[in-house]
């Protein structure tokens, strides 16, 4: 009787040990996916947003800003679903945005958006994708109206990144906006 029990325990420990690799790479803390996507992660977190399902980070491993979606399984299982890497293209200019897309087979994208701001006074991003020319629009409203995505990001901390779904034909031509607390527009990024 106590080696049928050893034996039942024993099972039990080798299936939930490995039971994250049949459930497409998750692992069963954060630092571990993190470590899985990058081994040079350090833990050296500048930022955090926590979503529904998603944990969106942004951290520096000394050399880079790296913005990095976990997302979480139960609570229990975790896994690095996108990143982005946060750098300047040129050192001119206080704003630094990018994204990345993935589809997930719903015809949507997962889209990772990111922006690092040092506009002192720049309370929210605005992402649109209207079409232009050579002239961008200034008003909110004709923007809302024009716009097939319009994507409102808080900034906290220097610092605002959100993960959407978007649907296919709407991924992509993102306008950056950086938004002061009255409304008014300080700066464009197309």
């Amino acid at each position: 009787m106590k080696k049928t029990i050893f034996f039942i325990l024993a099972a039990v420990v080798v299936v939930i040990s490995y039971m994250p690799l049949f459930f497409g790479g998750y692992v069963y803390n954060e630092e571990q996916a993190m470590r899985r996507f990058h081994p040079a992660y350090t833990g050296d977190k500048l930022y955090e947003k926590i979503g529904d399902q998603h944990k969106l980070i942004v951290w520096h491993d000394g050399h880079v800003k790296i913005v990095t979606a976990v997302e979480s399984k139960w609570g229990l299982l975790h896994r690095v679903k996108n990143a982005v890497v946060l750098e300047h293209r040129t050192e001119e200019g206080p704003f630094t945005r990018i994204w990345s897309a993935s589809r997930n087979g719903d015809g949507m994208y997962d889209t990772l958006l990111a922006v690092e701001t040092l506009e002192p006074n720049s309370k929210k991003i605005l992402v649109t994708n209207e079409p232009w020319e050579d002239k961008l629009i200034d008003n909110l409203d004709q923007i809302k109206a024009s716009s097939g995505i319009y994507i409102e990001m808080d900034v906290e901390q220097g610092y605002a990144v959100e993960y959407e779904s978007l649907p296919y034909g709407q991924t992509g031509g993102f306008i950056f906006r950086s938004i002061d607390a009255e409304g008014n527009i300080i700066s464009v990024h197309p």
